[in-house]
C-alpha cells in the first residue's frame, strides 16, 4: 500500500507538470476512474518533429513507450489508441510508466527533455 500511495503520487505528479506545460494541446489516454497507478499515456500532436519522440528520449536516458506492453515494436501502434479515437494518427502516444525506484527528480528531468523536444503546432 505504501508502495502503491507513492506511484500514484508519482503518476499525478507528471501528469500535473504534463498539464502545466502542454495544457489542452495534448490528451490523456485512457479512463481517469479506472486506470493503472504505474502507467500515464498521453498523446502530443503528431508532426515531423514529434513523430520521432519515443527514439529521441532514449537518446537523452529517458525510457518511454509509444504503446502499451504488449504492442511492443508494432509499426502501427496501439489498436486501443485507433479503437478510441477517429483520429489517431494525428497524435503520437507515449507511455510512461513508473516503480517506487523512481522520483519527481526522475520526472523533473524527463519534462525538461519534453520541453526541448515537443513541437505544438497547430493540426491542420
Amino acid at each position: 500500500d505504501k508502495d502503491k500511495a507513492y506511484i500514484l503520487e508519482l503518476r499525478n505528479y507528471m501528469k500535473e507538470q504534463l498539464i502545466a506545460q502542454y495544457g489542452d494541446q495534448i490528451r490523456f489516454n485512457g479512463s481517469e476512474k479506472n486506470f493503472l497507478y504505474t502507467v500515464l499515456s498521453v498523446s502530443f500532436p503528431n508532426n515531423e518533429n514529434n513523430g520521432m519522440l519515443v527514439f529521441k528520449l532514449d537518446m537523452k536516458g529517458v525510457a518511454v513507450s509509444g504503446g502499451s506492453a504488449c504492442n511492443s515494436g508494432a509499426s502501427l501502434g496501439s489498436h486501443v489508441i485507433r479503437g478510441i479515437y477517429d483520429n489517431a494518427e494525428d497524435y503520437v502516444p507515449l507511455r510512461f510508466s513508473f516503480s517506487k525506484h523512481n522520483t519527481k527528480e526522475d520526472i523533473d528531468i524527463c519534462m525538461a527533455e519534453l520541453k526541448k523536444l515537443v513541437e505544438i503546432a497547430v493540426i491542420v
